[in-house]
């Protein structure tokens, strides 16, 4: 295939309707006036709510060299975009891991891949070995005092705290080894049972290779070594000396030794294979040599863990043999053991230098392992393999290897920190994030040392540390040793006191703030011990949970102080009316004969009931209740529940009674006074409402959005089980580097790095945010698509979320709802009112396929622009710039068969014109009407006239032919006769009645009706009207 033709082929691979996707308001096609007048708007930078209505119709990063965590394991980010020039559509399946707005580690879609070439770069190296190269603008997932925010390469400086998962869930397990898939078909000999080999009649020759096999198989089918010599590359002397040597028993009996190249073409399934392969063994396709042959292991098992653990961490492989060195007799028969039970082959022991190894020579092994496991990189691959099938085992598999590497390879030291060193740096990485998989996180630094086989020359070295003992516990519990010293060291540290050093967090200004809203003592939440700056992490984190648990008490007892203070209020009203009612009503106590009366029954003297009733004295509260009850016969409540409630609501929120008076006409100690003693003047008893309606004030100013939504701040870092590393240097790169990128659209980041750590990404959006934002637009823009994501919970949590925060120095921010015809008539409200208390830092853009499903409230709130379908100018221009820039021939024809086919729909132009051009051949009308499954204008014309002129049976006829032999759907021709109504020979009366017949089958059919039924009866009407 020529250059020209790769190209062409690669280029007809990418989805074009994303390629040709508009980026600036300027490449917006069609739409002239609607276009002006969104420009006029960005130019003023006065943008309003908007409503597109109608039919339905990018940043650099970092290196190649940086490691990305996919769902299908640990790659070079390089080795995931490929030769991607710029952005490109990433495979559907591709999904990285990434930081949630939940504070929880998720898998997320990737839907671009990107790559190019930037000027500068900055490099970061970080305390725990983190050593990236980034483009200046690409951000980092920082914490400072004020929480997680994204910072720019460029502005991070020595000392920023950048986040990395504490806990970096792994790819979803796959244990099935495919070697059949894997080995070399051509340099892998197959044995197999001699039932197989009768079944499947292997031939003699598959067990040679090379010119032996071409040889053998001519003398099979009785062919001369002349005609042997003839007919391939080999010499007729080879021919007959190889002819001498073989008996005819060879020739004529099926052979138990086959290729894998032609086991492979046999159709049997893998577990038949499983039941009659014996063994499988390398080969020398120059010369026929074969290594001792081994048995295959079908899948990833804790042993198979236990083994690669050993060899890869003291093991060294090369030229076909494996020796394994360690001074721990244990370790080297664990190795031993493990390599005749797995593979069925045999070792030899030996010494070097004074170190003891257990050797293998079988390149049939090491080819195994070179195809099966990435961390055995074949020759001139050292560069690529990190490990990613590991990172696809099962939990115990990935235990036992780390186990294995550790026992093999690390040490503790005297200050209690766990030390493992390679020269491999892969390994490390690999070792980083198998340990994050499982909650442990750890450092790494470079080191010179000599290696442990003897040699005595020292190399640089990587080395992991893992050191904190609430990570040592970690370690022990997850992992552990299994070599008793060892394991005894790390008792011994995990069980000490933890002294974090490196394990640590700024301390949050939301906790000052939170408890200053609600009233929370931090003194009895926070402990004084905390470092005040920089506190232990764990330690700080419980006490978040305490500040969130006793922020998430004080707003619930607020909500029922307020529920409370609802239900008490007529009682604090009938209180408060009492000074007035006994005004009213006291002088009823100057007649003698209700004074004999309340004097009976009251034992108050007549002489004292007098005074009270001309006002020369004044009962205290209690005694007046009485009085008034015995004068106007009604209830009256009982004080001390009254003033029992408001003492428990000013206990429930730890509320001073000074700060109660604040903002009132009463002093702290009258409020005590009136809550806490027995008696009170009548004339203080309206002060019961004024305290209710104070203390309601200040329950509900806790219960304000911003104390809520401090807390949902400091539950994410209370949660998320991220770990805070530290920006030790930052150089700069003043040259050419090569950047890569990858557009994760849901979270906008993805976790890399040779130690795990959370980067941000670029995605894709709209011109409008582009023209007002430029580099900033992603920091200013939320697309949600309402069709995915179209309920109430979405409108409250993601688009408040957005929209409370603001920064970058812009008046405004945009979100984007897609499809908003789809959000439910629940979430629509709550967005009519979210856009009513946003409305001064945010503009929302909803697009709709239907307006008439956007509720009014929001419409009036809205400019409305409606998109027509595009005009047929639009569409031919669109796609003969297409056509040029793919390098495409198309006919006039052609065009127009496009244009017909896309009924205004510029993206069914351009799946058409990328479908028809697949062959390479010219695209006509007759390619396209072929690949879009439409028919042609006329078809559909000729088989309505031929109902409308009395002829069912043809006209039945074409429509069996269209639906049968070209495969067009039935709501397909349905639209295509109402589009081409007009185009008919029929009078308007006669093209009314058409279209009342389509609408009545249309409505069937969506109904659930069968469409061929319905096309046939609409037919038949028409063939029946006079």
């Amino acid at each position: 295939m020529s250059e020209g033709e790769s190209a062409s082929r690669a280029g007809r691979e990418e989805v074009w309707i994303e390629k040709y996707r508009p980026q600036t308001l300027s490449e917006v096609a069609g739409h002239e006036d609607i276009i002006e007048r969104l420009q006029s708007y960005v130019d003023r930078n006065d943008l309003s709510h908007m409503l597109f209505s109608g039919p339905a119709g990018t940043g650099k990063c970092v290196t190649g060299d940086t490691p990305v965590l996919t769902n299908s394991g640990l790659y070079q980010i390089e080795d995931i975009v490929g030769d991607a020039n710029g952005f490109e559509p990433a495979p559907s399946s591709l999904q990285v891991l990434s930081f949630a707005d939940s504070g929880k580690m998720e898998y997320s879609p990737v839907s671009h891949l990107y790559s190019d070439h930037a000027e500068t770069g900055i490099q970061i190296t970080s305390r725990d070995g983190t050593e990236m190269t980034t483009t200046p603008e690409h951000r980092y997932l920082v914490i400072t005092n004020d929480g997680l925010s994204w910072q720019p390469a460029a502005d991070l400086e020595p000392g920023d705290r950048i986040v990395r998962p504490l806990h970096a869930p792994l790819p979803e397990t796959d244990t099935d080894l495919d070697w059949l898939q894997a080995l070399d078909g051509d340099r892998t000999l197959v044995h197999v049972s001699e039932t197989f080999a009768r079944e499947h009649d292997i031939p003699p020759e598959e067990q040679f290779v090379g010119q032996k096999k071409q040889i053998i198989r001519g003398l099979r089918l009785d062919q001369t070594p002349k005609e042997i010599a003839s007919r391939t590359d080999v010499t007729r002397k080879y021919a007959t000396a190889v002819r001498r040597r073989i008996d005819s028993d060879t020739l004529e009996t099926q052979s138990t030794v086959c290729s894998l190249s032609y086991l492979r073409d046999l159709d049997v399934t893998q577990s038949r294979l499983q039941d009659h392969i014996i063994a499988i063994q390398r080969v020398a396709t120059s010369n026929g040599r074969r290594s001792p042959p081994i048995s295959p292991v079908w899948e990833v098992s804790p042993e198979i863990g236990e083994f690669l653990g050993l060899a890869v961490s003291e093991a060294q492989i090369e030229d076909g043999r494996i020796k394994f060195y360690n001074t721990d007799e244990q370790l080297l028969d664990r190795f031993e053991s493990l390599a005749q039970r797995l593979f069925g082959i045999e070792s030899k022991r030996g010494t070097q230098k004074d170190v003891p190894y257990v050797g293998i020579n079988s390149r049939s092994l090491t080819a195994f392992l070179e195809s099966c496991f990435d961390v055995f990189p074949a020759k001139g691959e050292s560069d690529r393999a990190i490990g990613n099938r590991l990172t696809r085992a099962d939990e115990k598999t990935r235990r036992r290897f780390l186990r294995a590497v550790f026992d093999a390879e690390s040490h503790v030291s005297k200050n209690g920190i766990i030390e493992l060193s390679q020269k491999d740096g892969r390994l490390i990485t690999l070792l980083s994030y198998l340990l994050a998989g499982f909650g442990i996180p750890s450092r790494r630094k470079t080191k010179h040392k000599a290696p442990t086989n003897g040699s005595g020359t020292e190399r640089q070295y990587e080395t992991l540390l893992i050191s904190g003992a609430s990570h040592l516990a970690r370690f022990e519990d997850e992992v552990g040793f299994s070599i008793d010293y060892k394991r005894e060291a790390l008792t011994r540290h995990a069980s000490k006191e933890g002294n974090p050093n490196h394990d640590t967090m700024p301390v949050q200004t939301a906790v000052d703030t939170l408890c200053d809203e609600l009233n929370l003592s931090k003194s009895a939440l926070v402990p004084k011990s905390l470092n005040p700056e920089t506190a232990g992490r764990e330690r700080y984190r419980h006490a978040l949970d305490d500040v969130i648990e006793a922020a998430s008490e004080r707003l619930e007892a607020a909500q029922e102080v307020r529920e409370t203070l609802v239900a008490v209020r007529p009682t604090i009203q009938k209180v408060s009316s009492v000074p007035i009612r006994w005004a009213e009503t006291r002088h009823a106590l100057t007649e003698r004969s209700a004074q004999s009366a309340v004097a009976e029954s009251t034992g108050i003297s007549a002489s004292r009931l007098a005074e009270y009733g001309t006002g020369d004295r004044n009962p205290y509260a209690g005694r007046a209740f009485d009085l008034l009850e015995k004068l106007d016969a009604n209830d009256y409540p009982d004080i001390g529940e009254l003033k029992a409630t408001l003492r428990g609501a000013v206990d429930s929120l730890d509320l001073e009674y000074s700060a109660i008076a604040n903002g009132t006409h009463l002093r702290g100690t009258d409020i005590k006074n009136l809550l806490t003693n027995n008696d009170h003047s009548i004339k203080s008893l309206t002060r019961f409402e004024t305290v209710a309606t104070r203390i309601d004030e200040m329950a509900s100013e806790m219960l304000s959005a911003k104390a809520v939504e401090l807390v949902a701040t400091l539950d994410t870092l209370a949660t998320a089980r991220l770990y805070f590393d530290e920006v030790t240097e930052i150089e700069t790169v003043d040259e050419p580097i090569h950047v890569y990128d990858l557009t994760v659209p849901t979270r906008r980041n993805y976790v890399a790095g040779e130690v795990p750590t959370v980067v941000h990404n670029t995605t894709s959006a709209m011109a409008i945010a582009r023209e007002l934002y430029g580099d900033d637009w992603q920091d200013n823009f939320l697309e949600l698509n309402a069709s995915d994501q179209r309920g109430i919970d979405v409108i409250r949590d993601r688009v408040k979320s957005f929209a409370r925060t603001s920064f970058g120095g812009y008046e405004y921010r945009i979100i984007f709802l897609d499809e908003a015809d789809a959000l439910t008539s629940e979430a629509q409200s709550a967005l009519r009112r979210t856009m009513e208390q946003f409305s001064n830092n945010v503009r929302f853009i909803l697009s709709c396929n239907y307006s008439s499903q956007i509720i009014d409230p929001i419409q009036s709130r809205c400019a409305v622009f409606r998109f027509s379908p595009l005009g047929d100018d639009a569409i031919e221009e669109q796609i003969h710039r297409i056509a040029e820039d793919e390098g495409i021939e198309i006919t006039d024809d052609g065009v127009e068969a496009l244009i017909y086919v896309a009924g205004g729909d510029m993206r069914k132009a351009i799946n058409g014109l990328q479908a028809a051009s697949v062959t390479g051949n010219v695209v006509d009308e007759d390619a396209v009407f072929e690949i879009t499954s439409t028919a042609r204008p006329e078809e559909i014309t000729a088989m309505v006239e031929q109902a409308l002129d009395g002829d069912f049976t043809a006209a039945r006829s074409e429509l069996d032919r269209l639906l049968t032999d070209q495969g067009i759907a039935g709501g397909d021709i349905l639209d295509q006769i109402h589009r081409s109504v007009w185009e008919f020979d029929v009078d308007d009366e006669a093209a009314v009645r058409i279209l009342d017949r389509v609408g009545e089958a249309d409505y069937r059919i969506t109904e659930g009706a069968n469409e061929r039924i319905q096309l046939e009866a609409l037919l038949a009407s028409l063939a029946l009207e006079d």
